[in-house]
């Protein structure tokens, strides 16, 4: 944020003013950026919007989606199938994304799983994931994974070869 005209900042302000008379345990902060908002020091806009993270583009928000509908089918057909070679697959598990360089995928799967509730057939493997974060790229993995499930043309229900097919992709 490098530019706000004045009505921008009035409105902001008086947001400001009435955070700092709510919350007594960050009233400096806000009194702060009123100050910075009232002198209009640019230079420290940063300030205002720095806690607000970068828009998520639809298609990667797609992407988490689509790689978690994926493991959706494969829990199905665990619970489903006592096919040892499912079971007993490295990747049979959904094991998140990287915390340290896929960090908005794997902050993108805890508000799906924990803040909406959606996927919850995920919860069991939160221990088994470090809470979602594989601590190793996974992207390259996915995309070959959702890769093989459109060459086989499978839309959710999957057969224990197709499941393996696609696992060992």
């Amino acid at each position: 944020m490098n530019n706000l005209d004045k009505k921008d900042r009035i409105i902001l302000i008086n947001q400001y003013k009435i955070l700092a008379a709510l919350d007594t345990d960050d009233r400096s902060h806000y009194k702060e950026l009123i100050e910075i908002l009232e002198n209009g020091y640019s230079v420290f806009y940063n300030l205002i919007d720095q806690w607000v993270g970068d828009d998520m583009p639809s298609e990667e928000g797609r992407f988490v989606l689509n790689v978690l509908d994926l493991y959706r089918a494969i829990e199905d057909l665990k619970r489903s199938t006592k096919d040892s070679r499912i079971n007993s697959h490295p990747y049979s598990f959904f094991r998140g994304f990287d915390g340290n360089n896929e960090t908005e995928y794997m902050g993108f799967c805890r508000f799906l799983i924990e803040t909406q509730g959606k996927f919850q057939e995920q919860k069991p493997y939160l221990l088994k994931n470090d809470n979602l974060n594989s601590h190793t790229p996974m992207t390259p993995k996915y995309l070959r994974m959702l890769r093989k499930r459109a060459e086989l043309n499978i839309d959710f229900s999957l057969t224990p070869e197709e499941a393996i097919q696609i696992l060992d992709a």
